[in-house]
């Protein structure tokens, strides 16, 4: 097998689009509709009894060959692309669960993913039990007869918490639950899932992969289990397709019925993304750690978490899962609320926005902006105090950052 900068760059050349005009880059296939030689051909397409193109929300060429690339990427078994890093989810959990269900998660999550299981799921039926997995006894002793997964982000957001994931995974092959990890900000390059008894990936593609922000987009990779026959829900696809049951569940059914399709254009701006992925998590990775080990001398920066520091609780998961390369985000402590408004409003270089994983270095106060309908209680149990800024390193010159911090620095009070 080639090595993985070559395949994210070439395609597998045994499976991606070539094309007949020989074009060194993906057509973008902007259209809705195909045609087809004769109805016997169209049958057979809706019959899934062949691989032409039916229909732009169910499958497209362009996006179609960004699949076949994250797929090499994470050494899955399959990839399907969605539309967001939310759709992502909201795809995975509505294919496995029914009314009654439920999944266990950690309670150190993404804000629109706390929202989606505490109010979506629930209008729906469909429960989630939140647990600190950093005590896998409180993961397991949570999981009953009706649980069919366990939920957890890889590094969690804004907290930047590592958990031991084969312990965990231990957990849910014993309990015969699925394993899903939110694995957004890593990348199947620097966590590879499919080491760990992972059964399903879910990421926003809107982050690293983008190659700069560029457009919104998600995936969903599946991994070989043996867990599928054990989920009510895909027990008729797992007699029909065995270890593909959810992988035909999830393309066949819930992303063409919600309509969660990524557009054609996104697609192709997201495989050229994926040829820089390497070189830019790399450069970010390093800034990150030079950035996150000088943060901790300033004398006004209270606290500094970045796994890949000695002085971290998670460093030595860290470097056993990660190889100590742990991503983009730092997490600042200051002594107040006020000092990191202060703060913030005073760096030039560094932009206060929402994305991570970006080219652009990036700044957000969690606990006002994405957190901030929960109350201080909630706050609080989730480790989001209002102390906390959350840092995403980009790709500029280091001295520049960190010239422009200190400057930010010396304003607050």
């Amino acid at each position: 097998m080639k090595g993985l900068n070559t395949r994210l760059i070439h395609g597998d050349e045994n499976d991606s689009y070539q094309g007949d005009v020989r074009s060194l880059k993906t057509p973008v296939f902007q259209t809705a509709a195909y045609d087809f030689e004769d109805s016997a051909s169209v049958e057979r397409a809706f019959r899934g009894e062949s691989d032409s193109f039916v229909y732009s929300r169910i499958s497209n060429p362009t996006v179609r060959e960004l699949e076949v690339r994250l797929k090499s990427l994470a050494n899955a078994q399959s990839s399907l692309s969605v539309s967001s890093g939310m759709a992502a989810i909201s795809s995975t959990i509505l294919s496995i669960c029914d009314t009654g269900d439920n999944i266990v998660a950690s309670k150190y999550l993404f804000g629109n993913t706390y929202s989606f299981f505490t109010k979506t799921l629930k209008s729906l039926g469909i429960y989630v039990k939140f647990v600190d997995p950093e005590n896998p006894a409180e993961v397991e002793q949570n999981i009953d007869a009706q649980t069919r997964a366990i939920f957890l982000e890889v590094i969690t957001n804004p907290q930047l918490i590592v958990f031991d994931f084969e312990r965990i995974s231990e957990i849910a092959k014993q309990k015969k639950v699925l394993l899903i990890l939110d694995n957004s900000l890593l990348t199947p390059y620097l966590f590879q899932s499919h080491k760990y008894g992972v059964d399903i990936e879910v990421l926003s593609t809107t982050k690293f992969i983008s190659g700069g922000a560029t457009s919104i987009g998600g995936a969903v990779f599946t991994y070989l289990s043996d867990k599928w026959q054990y989920i009510p829900k895909l027990q008729e696809n797992f007699q029909m397709y065995g270890n593909a049951a959810f992988e035909k569940k999830l393309r066949k059914e819930l992303f063409s019925n919600l309509g969660c399709c990524l557009s054609p254009q996104n697609a192709w701006l997201q495989m050229l993304g994926l040829e820089t992925l390497t070189l830019r998590i790399d450069r970010i990775c390093e800034n990150a750690h030079n950035l996150a080990s000088w943060l901790s001398a300033q004398e006004k920066v209270q606290r500094v978490e970045y796994s890949s520091l000695e002085t971290s609780p998670y460093y030595q998961l860290s470097k056993k899962y990660f190889n100590s390369k742990v991503g983009c985000l730092v997490g600042v402590e200051l002594k107040s609320k006020k000092q990191c408004f202060d703060f913030m409003d005073a760096l030039k270089v560094i932009r206060r926005g929402t994305n991570f994983c970006d080219n652009k270095s990036m700044i957000i106060h969690p606990s006002s902006t994405i957190y901030c309908d929960l109350s201080d209680e909630t706050k609080d149990s989730f480790k989001i105090p209002n102390t906390l800024i959350r840092l995403g390193v980009g790709l500029e010159d280091i001295e520049d950052l960190k010239s422009d911090i200190q400057q930010a620095l010396e304003k607050i009070n």
